[in-house]
């Protein structure tokens, strides 16, 4: 994704959370994004000055959101059935000052799907909010800046890609079954093949005008 050098990022002027296609609504005014952290492995060895910490490529740790709650009266409890996943968007508006005049407004989107891990009611506390929160186990994450893909993640159906380069495509071609890579030869001969015979065709059409 390229970067105008005439902007210059300022800050998240406003933000809205979605539950299922539908605005939440008393959750608090700030939302941290869960950390996503690689599984890693010490190696050492002839020839390495000690240990380095080595990444696992597209092997992540746990990933954890936690959304706070003003009170209870909320989207909350929505969110806490053990049966169903949580489908989760949050959408910013970022405020970012153009040097040839002015402001402009450059849109961020995450998608995250999940499940419930932990639920906190809060405190009651007279004149304050409940800060009530809730904790997601996160399977999937989608990061977006102004429509272009920035991070995806998704545990459960093998996908890594950061700016919309695959990221496990070498390890995909390696452990995929040879039945697997055949079809997809066939298919390709065939789609090779139908693109001939409409060159042709075309050809021949241009020919008898």
């Amino acid at each position: 994704m390229s970067i105008s050098n005439n902007y210059i990022p300022e800050k998240i002027n406003d933000l809205n959370t979605y539950l299922d296609g539908n605005k939440m609504i008393g959750v608090a005014a700030s939302v941290t994004l869960p950390e996503v952290k690689m599984k890693t492995s010490t190696v050492s060895g002839a020839g390495i000055n000690g240990e380095i910490d080595s990444p696992t490529i597209g092997q992540f740790e746990s990933m954890e959101q936690e959304i706070d709650f003003n009170v209870l009266y909320s989207s909350a409890m929505d969110m806490l059935s053990p049966l169903s996943v949580v489908n989760l968007t949050l959408r910013a508006a970022q405020q970012v000052y153009d040097k040839t005049g002015g402001y402009a407004f450059k849109g961020l989107r995450v998608v995250e799907m999940g499940r419930v891990k932990t639920f906190n009611p809060g405190k009651v506390e007279k004149g304050e909010g409940m800060e009530a929160k809730v904790t997601l186990e996160l399977t999937y994450l989608l990061v977006e800046n102004d429509g272009s893909p920035l991070l995806e993640v998704d545990k459960l159906n093998g996908v890594y890609k950061v700016n919309g380069v695959d990221m496990l495509a070498g390890i995909s071609e390696l452990i995929r079954p040879e039945s697997q890579k055949r079809n997809e030869q066939a298919l390709l001969s065939a789609q090779a093949e139908g693109r001939a015979c409409a060159i042709f065709k075309n050809r021949k059409e241009q020919h008898y005008e």
